[in-house]
């Protein structure tokens, strides 16, 4: 099993590390000698990352125990209707937002001085939909634009304090959350089509760009946004000259 160097006896907090592409996240920093912390709703106790005392009651615990933190990566995210921007509702946009970039911005805020003690290195998982929009999907699009951009300004400003800053933004991955776009196979057949790769990701292989980046092995990289989608952001694949 894969395994990424220099994460022995390293702290880490995994938001939204129940599932998906944090639990992919989890088991690879676990079998890499880390100490992993699940912030997730499914978690004892339950953290919300759109409730910051969830999330200021586990940094009390982690300063306590362990004095600071080096890794954060911040998973948690949610993903509503699709449908045309004429037609979704505001709501739809208050509740991505309030996840998928207010949770995230709560996570930092609440381990940032952890990490600081640390040196340590926070990934926030964005999406190739920051990258590359995709229809009926403004309000997931929107917030995940505004994750690429939290995730420069942190690099910005944590820099000085040597916590690096970087985002992983994953192409079309089968998880619990996507899991009922890829039962259509209309659906499957042209997302493969368009991948130059030509097959949907796994979990495991978004998880390994993000362990990376939050290694040592990073140790020089900060404020990128790596698309892991199976060359969807390169542009279209061969055409049939």
């Amino acid at each position: 099993m894969m395994t990424v160097d220099g994460l022995d006896g390293a702290e880490a907090v995994v938001s939204g590390g129940g599932s998906g592409i944090g639990a992919a996240v989890v088991r690879l920093l676990e079998r890499s000698g880390a100490n992993v912390h699940v912030a997730d709703l499914s978690g004892d106790p339950p953290v919300d990352v759109t409730d910051r005392g969830t999330l200021d009651a586990l940094a009390s615990r982690i300063r306590a125990d362990h004095g600071g933190l080096d890794v954060l990566v911040n998973a948690a995210g949610i993903l509503t209707q699709n449908l045309p921007v004429d037609d979704m509702p505001a709501d739809d946009f208050r509740r991505n937002y309030e996840v998928n970039v207010i949770g995230t911005v709560n996570a930092c805020q609440a381990f940032g001085p952890l990490l600081r003690a640390r040196c340590g290195a926070v990934v926030n998982v964005a999406s190739q939909a920051a990258l590359v929009s995709l229809p009926q999907q403004a309000a997931y699009t929107a917030a995940k634009g505004a994750v690429t951009a939290l995730t420069r300004s942190l690099a910005i400003d944590w820099a000085e304090h040597g916590v690096r800053a970087n985002a992983v933004a994953p192409g079309f991955t089968l998880t619990p959350m996507t899991a009922a776009f890829f039962e259509n196979e209309d659906f499957t057949r042209a997302a493969t089509r368009r991948i130059p790769l030509g097959r949907i990701l796994d979990a495991d292989e978004v998880a390994a760009a993000i362990v990376f980046l939050a290694s040592p092995l990073a140790s020089a990289i900060t404020g990128i946004v790596l698309p892991v989608d199976g060359g969807w952001t390169a542009g279209e694949p061969a055409l049939p000259w």
